[in-house]
């Protein structure tokens, strides 16, 4: 039977796979103890509302989500990519527990029997059934059943040694399904008052279907107003603070200093690299299968490509193409480490390639070009007649970063260049010195030195040089130490003592967001649950260590008006400057009779032109306005030929005429309407259920220590 074959082979990946994703989900992760990750060590990890967070169920629940990465990507997360794991991984946790809280507080059950009947009635699981279906798209029951009856049949342990593998794992799975199915339960109950009503199906419906055109005349704030104009006064001012007062409001900081401790490799890392590599081209050049040592050696896969000129680092460009066929390159230190290359093979490209190099006569201001291509000129004939082109680049460059190499631009194909230089190089043969040639940044005199169309397969061992654990031990004991000694005297007398650069840094109580260093709410926990003068003990951050002390603390408050007094000037004169064209549209619109056209606006006042924003839909941006509710809000309030009232936008003041809207298509709207209802409440729901965990760890009770247990 094909399809059981096909169960057989796929089913034990296929629902490992399901179980993981399970586990990792963010919204709703509803606990571990059907996996046995309760049961060992019992070290704290952090506490969410008194209930404690084990280091064995979390370290599984991040080795978990660290495999499935493995798998997704292909490699194993590094030192930054296993942070953000564990952060994802706490939050997770953290929804888990205060939703399991709160589904023993609604007495939210599943029985076995409600189970049963999912697992066997008419519509089973969609991740089991598709496993089911057959070449012609049907659902085969009978293979189904005979699953249920026997799993063993289909599910087999990976190891091969239990017999009984597929029944355990359809225990777990069935675990599994209760959890989803509380889940279900508890989203019914937190929704149930959830509704959509027919007046926002019908918004959304016009918002999407409805087609407007309209004419406006805008009274543009920064043409029609001089400063001579308007004015304002310190009460202007102080009205517009009161009237703007959450503008002036800021949250609690703490001003942070701080230094950071970042990770390099020392020199016995390398060494120990160098050791690594050099033992890998040994075998190498004694006949061992190349791409069998890429597999063992490499910190980088690499199965042989082949590259043009141009695409490899300085330090594998020359030796590569002057490499035969099997030759083995290496070991060569560039970027990311060492690398051992071997010659697979070699052909000629399509494109041609030149090396060549440059002087560069850089045009500056109102410099004289004449006088300066004359020097140009000068310059080549010296190049052609036989004078070093290095010396000559060195001494008369402005390329900087060229300069100092002697002009050299190494290797490159055509589309990368200017169009002159380019034609003018390409056009040139090897020892050729051209020019000047005049480009936009001044004139160049060029020569070629090599011409090619080679491209090359290569395979290589890439051994990247990282700190190894004994250098990150000795960074974090200099941090340690650092943070003792500061306590002990000054922070930043001590930091200037030692050498280290002391940053500063203001942190919000809310976010995590450490500007300088990133987002790590263990900082700005400790921030705000110490004094001034406190030292911290050393943070884990990407790439390293970061010692802080509390350098200055601020409650949350409203800014004082005299400090913020002359901000909010140039805020006051705008709101002015607008209420000076809404009174000049409102004149306007008076002078209009009814059933005039919108374009009489310019007759009445020549400085003001009327446009057409053309069709456009209540819930897209509207064509030369942009989002503006109070633009829209109004015109489809309109009725055609109506012209509005004078409205106030960001630039200045409207005067709009609805020129033509669409009927509401009562057809459209029926086919449509129960997709939209659905559409709409599940945002609504999604929306409610986001902010209701939100609120649930807003006010939770949270300490997290995971800092003690991981660097």
């Amino acid at each position: 039977m094909p399809i059981m074959t096909r169960m057989r082979d796929s089913m034990p990946l296929i629902l490992f796979g399901l179980l993981i994703a399970f586990l990792i989900t963010i919204i709703f992760e509803w606990g571990m103890d059907y996996l046995g990750l309760r049961s060992g060590r019992q070290d704290t990890i952090g506490t969410i509302d008194g209930k404690k967070v084990t280091y064995q169920e979390f370290s599984e629940l991040v080795k978990g989500m660290s495999d499935q990465q493995k798998t997704r990507t292909g490699a194993e997360p590094d030192e930054n990519e296993l942070k953000q794991i564990r952060d994802q991984a706490w939050q997770a946790l953290v929804t888990q527990q205060l939703v399991e809280r709160e589904i023993g507080r609604l007495g939210i059950t599943v029985t076995d029997q409600e189970l049963v009947n999912w697992v066997r009635g008419e519509n089973p699981p969609d991740d089991l059934r598709r496993y089911f279906v057959d070449s012609t798209g049907q659902f085969r029951r009978d293979a189904y059943d005979q699953f249920l009856n026997d799993p063993n049949q289909f599910v087999r342990d990976p190891q091969g040694s239990d017999q009984n593998y597929g029944t355990k794992w359809l225990a777990n799975y069935e675990k599994n399904l209760r959890q989803r199915r509380m889940q279900e339960k508890l989203q019914s109950v937190l929704t149930a008052s959830v509704r959509v009503s027919e007046g926002e199906l019908r918004q959304r419906f016009e918002d999407q279907n409805q087609k407007i055109n309209a004419a406006y005349a805008l009274f543009d704030a920064n043409s029609l107003v001089k400063d001579s104009d308007v004015s304002v006064t310190d009460a202007d001012l102080k009205s517009y603070f009161e009237e703007n007062i959450d503008q002036y409001k800021f949250d609690a900081s703490r001003k942070l200093k701080y230094v950071l401790f970042l990770e390099a490799p020392s020199a016995a890392d390398s060494a120990m690299r160098l050791r690594d590599i050099e033992d890998a081209a040994s075998k190498a050049r004694k006949g061992v299968d190349f791409l069998q040592l890429v597999s063992t050696y490499s910190d980088k896969p690499d199965s042989g490509a082949f590259f043009r000129h141009g695409e490899l680092t300085p330090a594998l460009e020359g030796p590569v193409f002057s490499a035969k066929v099997g030759d083995i390159i290496g070991p060569v230190q560039d970027g990311e480490g060492f690398r051992v290359v071997k010659v697979l093979d070699q052909k000629n490209g399509d494109k041609p390639f030149i090396k060549a190099r440059h002087i560069l006569f850089a045009l500056e201001g109102q410099q004289d070009t004449v006088a300066l291509k004359a020097l140009a000129e000068s310059v080549a004939k010296s190049a052609r007649e036989g004078k070093d082109f290095s010396t000559l680049a060195q001494q008369y460059s402005k390329d900087a970063s060229s300069a100092q190499r002697g002009g050299d631009l190494g290797w490159f194909g055509k589309g990368r260049m200017v169009a002159p230089f380019e034609e003018a190089a390409f056009k040139a043969k090897v020892g050729d010195v051209v020019g000047p040639v005049r480009t936009p940044f001044g004139y160049h005199v060029i020569t070629i030195d090599a011409r090619d169309m080679r491209e090359v397969k290569l395979a290589t061992i890439t051994v990247k040089i990282t700190p190894s654990s004994q250098t990150k031990n000795d960074l974090f004991d200099r941090s340690r130490d650092f943070a003792f000694n500061a306590r002990e005297s000054e922070f930043s007398k001590e930091a200037q003592q030692l050498g280290f650069e002391v940053r500063e840094s203001q942190v919000q109580e809310k976010g995590g967001v450490v500007p300088g260093v990133g987002v790590n709410e263990s900082i700005t926990r400790w921030a705000f649950s110490n004094k001034v003068g406190s030292v911290s003990e050393p943070y884990s951050i990407p790439n390293g260590y970061a010692v802080f002390g509390i350098a200055e603390s601020k409650d949350a408050g409203v800014k004082p008006f005299e400090e913020v007094k002359e901000s909010i000037r140039p805020l006051a004169l705008r709101k002015k400057r607008i209420e000076k064209t809404q009174q000049l549209a409102t004149e306007l619109r008076s002078k209009l009779a009814q059933g005039d056209s919108l374009s009489r606006v310019t007759q009445l006042d020549p400085s003001i032109s009327v446009r057409e924003t053309g069709i456009f839909s209540p819930g897209t941006p509207v064509p030369g306005i942009g989002r503006d509710p109070n633009f829209v809000g109004t015109v489809t309030g309109l009725k055609p030929g109506e012209i509005s009232k004078a409205i106030s936008g960001t630039r200045g003041a409207y005067l709009v005429q609805l020129l033509s809207k669409s009927e509401f298509d009562s057809t459209a709207y029926a086919v449509q309407r129960e997709t939209l209802r659905s559409r709409l409440l599940q945002e609504k729901r999604s929306r409610y259920i986001a902010d209701w965990i939100e609120k649930l760890k807003a006010n939770a009770d949270i300490e997290d220590h995971r800092d003690l247990f991981f660097r």
